[in-house]
């Protein structure tokens, strides 16, 4: 007699209560991919833990305020008993989604599919029973491309054929939960003659796949030796699942049909996504979980695509799977002992984790996957969702020392596990190189060199695996990171070959045309490319690399909008402006000068001393340089300098209240030098203004020597500029005698620090 044990039982109830916190707990996190197996012995038992767990979960009604992002992460649990004549797990979750129309969703939200009726199948015939065996090898499959979850009821006795029979399924899960209570029969497999290899009772081994001409029509055996094929099964299953001819609804039928021995072949996945036409050579087991196929010929191939074009990996670990299954006869070897990067302890939450519930309950749930000795796709995807918790942190606050390097090392354990070639596998190495990155930014001088390779190693390792199966959008950041790195590191090193890699390394990112699919990506990786080659014109061929710095920077300002983002609009015309000022070095002087200026223009329309005083102090220092520079070509030279001064003097202004911020930012240039240049114009305008303006001329030599004297207070310590410092006040200082006269001569001097005097007299 089977007795009913409630989850009050005073005999189970501490553990039974435990356990299905545990359970409860795992389901809230909401990771990827879940396969959870609860086992429970009594019917009874496990019927009211399945109805609490459905309950527990069920969608709050539309009339409770919720926010979208927190009602889109609230995942219903859905329970689907087996069909005892037609038990095929993947095939139930597949009907449920047809008929609820989300397989053709844009987004749609998958629930927690909870499988019950397992325990029907002990009496069950063979033939039935190796073919709910055969439903578990596409799990993996299934729980890829939909990114759903699963939670499957077994009684013990089901759980060690499972073990036996089908490993990559047993591998997979991602948490074993095991409720007490009396079994429901002593006896759940009942015995039959050991007519083939195998143990005395249980279900049917599952046999290994033969060639194509040998899948036969499923016979209605007993026998072992009479069993079908794994993939005469499996192609009858889906059958049920093609296009109904009769008229009858597909919805309605496909859920109590029999298989139909002519069914359909699997047809080769053909399913494009939001992302893009799939490769050519990716599987259906890697396509995008956003379906764009209409209806029935992706359907099963989605499951289950061809032998051809299964990646070799995969197809050996089915055949591993399948040799393992018909060596059922011996006993299973015990469970490996945990090793590897991804199953060892990390080390303690870092203080900015420890206070997030989330973060904690992620990280309880690694340590239960690691004592249950999950397997290590299941423990990497739960390390994967710890590290990106983890980074999520680090955008929101300035990172620590030891939060990046907590972060980095669920990053590293994540991508031991995970299958290498396949996006997610790509995602990871490039967050991964992208903390390398940020760790570097922790360390000093050649400290940060180290960090930096790493980076890079990443980013290629992830490039060197992927060309072939990653969307185009995932190679062109993994190329633009990857140029940004070299490019830093060329500030450490020989910088010529590293420029010369970052160039190259931009170039293959935008051959994966990222303007098809965002014009911002284009226009940052155009801005990217435009600085290596401004930076390379300081080594070789400097026409021409500026002039491929320009085109460029133009080619990014077509893809930016000024409403949409005005300060990366402002940047780039302000890089655009360095580029033609450059380029006027070596030709044209006039017009690449009077470009440069028009470029500066554009930027301060939003580089403003209210919007951004660093870059308002940025550019009007650039300004006030080119036309400076410009005063040297054209005939009205006096306005060109009155025009160079004013953009000095607007610098200066917007440093002072950008150094007087309560969050001051570095300037990017040399402060000196603008008090420096600033003088050194004033001079220059005394000089060119008429001799009868007198009064004026004395001003600007007065400020002239002013600005000196400040560019020495910064200067004072540095030999090389303290030499153009000197000269500059040797021309004050002799226009004060040809303006003003030994008198205005003996004034400025007496203005000149008694350290310098010297040499001032002496140049004199």
């Amino acid at each position: 007699m089977t007795v009913a044990v409630h989850l009050d039982s005073q005999t189970f109830l501490g553990h039974n209560q435990e356990t299905y916190q545990e359970l409860r707990l795992a389901l809230q996190l909401n990771l990827r991919r879940q396969l959870l197996i609860a086992v429970c012995d009594n019917g009874a038992l496990q019927a009211q833990l399945a109805e609490q767990l459905e309950a527990h979960f069920s969608p709050y009604p539309e009339t409770v305020p919720l926010a979208d992002t927190v009602r889109s992460r609230l995942s219903p649990i859905v329970t689907l008993r087996l069909d005892a004549q037609h038990p095929d797990l993947v095939r139930e979750v597949l009907v449920w989604l047809k008929q609820q129309r989300l397989l053709q969703a844009s987004s749609p939200i998958i629930p927690v599919f909870q499988i019950v009726g397992v325990d029907q199948l002990t009496r069950q015939s063979p033939t039935l029973q190796n073919r709910f065996l055969a439903s578990l090898i596409r799990v993996d499959a299934l729980l890829t491309q939909l990114d759903c979850r699963l939670l499957v009821w077994v009684p013990r006795p089901w759980l060690t054929k499972i073990r036996q029979s089908v490993p990559t399924f047993w591998r997979s899960r991602s948490g074993l939960f095991e409720f007490a209570g009396e079994p429901m029969s002593p006896d759940p497999f009942p015995s039959r003659a050991p007519t083939a290899p195998g143990p005395a009772t249980g279900p049917a081994t599952v046999s290994a796949p033969p060639e194509a001409d040998e899948c036969d029509d499923l016979a209605d055996s007993d026998d072992p030796v009479d069993q079908p094929n794994l993939w005469t099964v499996l192609r009858q299953d889906l059958a049920t699942l093609e296009p109904d001819t009769s008229g009858k609804s597909t919805a309605a039928t496909s859920a109590t049909a029999e298989p139909d021995p002519a069914g359909t072949e699997l047809q080769g996945a053909t399913s494009t996504s939001s992302l893009g036409a799939v490769p050519p050579n990716q599987t259906a087991s890697t396509v995008p979980v956003t379906f764009a196929a209409t209806d029935h010929e992706a359907f099963s191939a989605m499951v289950m695509p061809p032998l051809g074009t299964v990646p070799q990996d995969v197809l050996e670990e089915l055949r591993q799977a399948e040799a393992e299954a018909a060596a059922a006869t011996q006993p299973p070897h015990p469970p490996a002992a945990a090793t590897g990067a991804n199953t060892s302890v990390l080390p303690p939450l870092p203080s900015e984790l420890a206070a997030s519930d989330d973060i904690n309950r992620l990280w309880q749930y690694i340590h239960t996957l690691i004592r249950q000795q999950a397997g290590p796709l299941t423990i990497a995807r739960a390390y994967l969702a710890l590290g990106q918790m983890s980074r999520n942190v680090i955008d929101q606050t300035p990172a620590s020392p030891a939060l990046l390097d907590f972060t980095v090392t669920a990053y590293e354990r994540a991508s031991t596990g995970l299958l290498a070639g396949e996006t997610d596998w790509c995602d990871t190495l490039n967050d991964l190189a992208s903390l390398y990155w940020l760790r570097s930014q922790q360390e000093t001088g050649s400290a940060a060199v180290p960090w930096l390779h790493r980076s890079i190693d990443t980013y290629q390792t992830a490039l060197d695996n992927c060309q072939h199966t990653a969307p185009a959008d995932t190679l062109g950041r993994l190329y633009s990171n990857l140029a940004t790195v070299y490019g830093l590191l060329a500030n450490h090193d020989d910088p010529l070959p590293w420029l010369e890699k970052s160039l190259h390394a931009y170039d293959q990112a935008l051959a994966c045309d990222p303007g098809a699919r965002s014009p911002q990506d284009y226009g940052n990786l155009q801005n990217g490319l435009g600085t290596v080659h401004w930076e390379l014109a300081k080594y070789q061929n400097p026409q021409h690399h500026l002039a491929s710095a320009i085109k460029a920077y133009e080619a990014a300002l077509d893809q930016q909008s000024p409403q949409a983002d005005p300060q990366t609009y402002a940047m780039i015309q302000n890089n655009l402006g360095i580029a033609y000022w450059s380029l006027a070095q070596h030709e044209r002087p006039v017009l690449l000068l009077e470009r440069a200026i028009a470029a500066y223009t554009a930027a301060l329309s939003y580089r403003t001393m209210a919007t951004t005083p660093t870059g308002c102090a940025s550019t009007h220092n650039n300004l006030g340089t080119a036309w400076f520079d410009l005063a040297e070509h054209v005939p009205n030279r006096l306005q060109a300098l009155q025009h160079a001064a004013r953009a000095y003097e607007t610098a200066l202004k917007a440093a002072d209240n950008a150094l007087r911020s309560s969050n001051p930012q570095p300037l990017g240039f040399d402060l000196w030098a603008t008090f420096h240049s600033f003088g050194v114009v004033h001079a220059y305008i005394a000089q060119a203004l008429p001799e009868g303006e007198l009064p004026q001329r004395q001003s600007h030599l007065q400020v002239s020597l002013q600005h000196c004297l400040l560019a020495y207070e910064g200067w004072r310590d540095s030999p090389e500029q303290l030499d153009t410092l000197v000269t500059a006040l040797v021309y004050t200082v002799h226009l004060h005698f040809e303006i003003v006269g030994i008198a205005g001569q003996q004034a400025a001097l007496s203005q000149v620090p008694g350290e310098l005097l010297p040499q001032v007299l002496r140049r004199l």
